[in-house]
């Protein structure tokens, strides 16, 4: 389908589309086809969510789905390990929030219509992913009745369909979720009365001075916390020592890299390999080709685009000149001068891309057109009427100036040359190009060099000894008490790492998910069943710890819960003490001296300061100092890091509240609620993720 076509070669406008989409604030899936989490019998659960089951089938299926469309946008056959690895995660996502936000949509009696989605497919405020796709290029006017057509027609073609029900799926989440967090929005409103009130809280501005004593000046030492004080605090704080499922895994690793050997291989190939590449009887470039590890280049450089190592060789050689061998970046290599030409440094130039699907059609249409150029018509006018490159067609086709090896090689090699005035027919991978060289740059000396290599690579022989090696260690020290004691005697380097379920890999070991896994099936002091192989490295590995999903023992915190009770009894003893010098003190510096502390003084403070020279983000300072009475000692309050009593020695109070401004804030407050929702209620949610055990 022509339509179809337009829509997969503005596949990445639509992807983009779709992802942003994907992973709006409150995205729920196919909402209007999907009942529950499909709680079969003896089903594989990969996760479950506020008691909704999410089965591997279902899991499987929208993976599959997600796969074939980006396969669709692409162009591509197959997906590597990282565009799967991604596509998992943004189908689980897409589905925790689905049942998440299919709950609250349906108590909120929430839905979206057919006339609706029809509405945002062809109406006359359609959604901008359909306008994007159903506009005209030269005009942008949204072209309806293309849409019409197009979904009368999608369900005779699977890969047509396949686009529809990915952007109905967007569009249709993104109405949900508009509406849902509208409704939310309505909740909060803002009265009069507390426009006012913020606004007078930002009326008084002080200078002030005040006292400040930390709690690290009463010794940790001194402070009694009780077991049973510890006890207590841990259940009423248990929300905040919630942990994840984490390993830990001691391993070492066994590196295969080349030997000397293998050095030696290298440069006597590349050595050997020199007389047959120097033969002017070779083409250089076609040797390169069949017997380098690193590809020929077929491009005409500047001399300052030349790489250092053979800079001085080539601007001085001649063809046929040919360097080395030399090393560099562990690859020995031979480089020979294939050409030396005097070419322009940059060209301007516009073209009109004919695509169809019948080259020889495409061909026949610029063929029609050079010959209309050729009779004097307007090449832009042409251009814009008939190119399929819309980006340029918008300006007749104009490409603007461009270096050598910024277009793909035929349409480059075609400019590069030409003259200026040149009408050119090219084809590329894109169509049929016709080009017109608008101009071209000041000539400049270019080489072609064409460089055989030769990679220094490990050899059967090399692997096979390091393998052996690490086939020895892992069976002579096959418990966790023999690895850690071997480890040490024989001068090992150990390697730790703390694993999530979900980890991707082990930090420095390639494609690694499967030792990741491992660690999660086994058991603390349980040594790996075999010795892993990631890239150059063999690996073996040791459990060394284990921390299940749910809250951390209270042994595990009782330091950190130690040392909030010690500064909660250190806060009363400071106040305590600063209420009873108070009562004796005449003036602040007296109060100061009794404390064991200095005066300090702070400027131009006002309610909505965020933090306060010499205290730092003190909030309760604040709020003490801007409400507190003038050349009045306060009375003291309890900050992050001390205690404060504070003394106002100047205010000043504006004679009109910026109403305007604190109607702002408190707007922008409700906005920031709204748009953390989904945090909210995915925090209070209930989801196990099983994936682990299957990906």
């Amino acid at each position: 389908m022509a339509t179809l076509e337009r829509i997969r070669n503005k596949g990445g406008i639509l992807v983009a589309v779709v992802i942003g989409l994907a992973l709006f604030a409150f995205i729920l899936g196919d909402f209007l086809k999907r009942n529950g989490g499909g709680n079969q019998a003896n089903s594989i659960e990969v996760g479950e969510i506020n008691g909704t089951t999410i089965t591997y089938a279902e899991y499987q299926n929208e993976i599959s789905q997600a796969e074939d469309f980006r396969k669709l946008q692409t162009g591509s056959s197959s997906l590597d390990e990282n565009t799967q690895y991604q596509i998992r995660n943004q189908v689980w996502e897409q589905m925790v929030q689905e049942i998440l936000m299919g709950e609250k949509f349906e108590n909120a009696g929430i839905e979206v219509s057919t006339e609706e989605v029809l509405e945002m497919a062809t109406g006359k405020n359609a959604h901008p992913a359909i306008r994007q796709m159903f506009s005209d290029p030269q005009t942008g006017v949204f072209n309806q009745a293309a849409v019409i057509n197009f979904l009368r027609n999608r369900k005779n073609d699977r890969n047509a369909n396949l686009y529809w029900e990915y952007i109905k799926k967007a569009i249709v989440n993104e109405k949900l979720n508009t509406k849902y967090a509208n409704l939310y929005r309505k909740g909060f409103y803002t009265t009069q009365n507390m426009i006012e009130s913020e606004a007078n809280a930002n009326l008084r501005t002080v200078d002030f001075d005040f006292v400040a004593v930390n709690y690290s000046s009463i010794p940790d030492s001194t402070i009694e916390v009780s077991n049973s004080e510890i006890k207590a605090y841990y259940n009423d704080h248990l929300e905040d020592y919630k942990q994840d499922a984490e390993r830990t895994i001691e391993y070492i690793s066994f590196a295969v890299n080349p030997s000397e050997e293998d050095k030696q291989l290298a440069e006597k190939w590349i050595t050997d390999t020199k007389e047959e590449f120097s033969n002017p009887a070779t083409d250089a470039g076609q040797f390169v080709t069949m017997n380098s590890d690193l590809p020929y280049e077929d491009k005409n450089l500047n001399a300052e685009d030349l790489r250092i190592a053979i800079k001085d060789f080539v601007v001085n050689g001649k063809v046929g000149d040919v360097y080395g061998p030399y090393l560099e970046d562990e690859t020995y290599k031979l480089s020979r001068i294939v050409s030396i030409k005097e070419m322009p440094d940059s060209v301007r130039a516009r073209h009109i891309l004919i695509q169809e699907q019948n080259p020889a059609t495409a061909n026949a249409i610029a063929d029609s057109l050079i010959n209309l150029i050729n009779k004097g018509s307007d090449f832009a006018e042409l251009a814009r009427k008939n190119s399929k490159d819309t980006g340029s067609a918008i300006n007749g086709g104009d490409l603007n100036w461009f270096k050598e090896g910024m277009m793909v090689k035929p349409f480059n090699d075609a400019c590069f040359n030409a003259k200026k005035g040149d009408v050119l027919k090219v084809e590329t991978q894109f169509g049929v190009h016709i080009i017109n060289i608008q101009n071209v740059g000041k000539t400049v000396t270019k080489y072609n060099v064409a460089t055989l290599a030769r990679d220094i690579k490990y050899s059967s022989k090399t692997y096979q000894q390091i393998y052996s090696e690490a086939n020895k260690f892992a069976a002579n020290n096959n418990t966790a008490e023999k690895f850690i004691e071997a480890i040490k005697t024989e001068n090992q380097t150990p390697r730790f790492a703390t694993l999530k379920a979900n980890d991707r890999n082990v930090r420095g070991l390639e494609n690694s998910r499967r030792l990741v896994q491992w660690a999660f099936e086994g058991e603390v002091n349980d040594m790996s069943p075999t010795i892993y192989e990631f890239g150059n490295q063999f690996v073996i590995a040791v459990i060394t710890d284990a921390k299940e999903e749910g809250y951390q023992p209270v042994n595990e915190v009782a330091t950190r819960i130690k040392s909030l009770i010690a500064k909660d009894k250190k806060a009363e003893i400071i106040m305590k003490k600063f209420a009873d010098n108070t009562k004796t003190s005449q003036s602040l510096s007296s109060l100061a001296q009794k404390m064991e502390s200095t005066v300090q003084s702070a400027t131009n403070i006002n309610f909505a300061a965020y933090q306060v020279t010499g205290a730092g983000f003190e909030p309760a300072l604040i709020g003490l100092a801007t409400n507190a009475e003038v050349n009045k000692i306060s009375i003291p309050v309890k900050g992050n890091r001390g205690v404060y009593v504070v003394k106002v020695t100047s205010e000043t109070v504006a004679e009109k509240a910026d109403l305007e401004a604190a109607e702002r804030t408190l707007t922008q407050s409700n906005e920031y609620k709204v748009r953390s929702l989904n945090n909210a209620i995915r925090e209070e949610a209930e989801i196990t993720d099983s994936r682990a055990k299957y990906f």
